[in-house]
C-alpha cells in the first residue's frame, strides 16, 4: 500500500512539474480562461486537480496551418510521374 501511495504522490508531483513548466513557457497573451497567475497559483494549490485543469482548459491552442487537400489529377507532381 504503501509503494501505490508513493507512487502516485510521484505522480502527481510530475504532473505539477510539467503544468508548472507549461505555464511558465506559455505566451500570456495566448492562454485561455484566466491570467497566468490565477493559472499558476491553481496548479500549486489545487494540485491535481489544478494541473489536469490546466492541461484541459488553459493551455493555448496551438495553431497548425490547414492544408488545402490536392486531388492526384490535380496535382502535377503526381501527372509527372504517370508518364514514367
Amino acid at each position: 500500500m504503501a509503494r501505490v501511495v508513493t507512487l502516485l504522490l510521484l505522480l502527481d508531483l510530475a504532473l505539477v512539474i510539467i503544468a508548472l513548466v507549461d505555464v511558465l513557457r506559455a505566451d500570456e497573451k495566448a492562454i485561455r480562461t484566466a491570467p497566468w497567475a490565477a493559472w499558476m497559483f491553481a496548479i500549486l494549490l489545487l494540485s491535481p486537480f489544478g494541473a489536469i485543469a490546466w492541461f484541459v482548459k488553459g493551455r493555448p491552442v496551438p495553431h497548425v496551418p490547414l492544408r488545402g487537400f490536392v486531388a492526384p489529377d490535380d496535382n502535377p507532381e503526381f501527372l509527372k510521374t504517370l508518364g514514367k
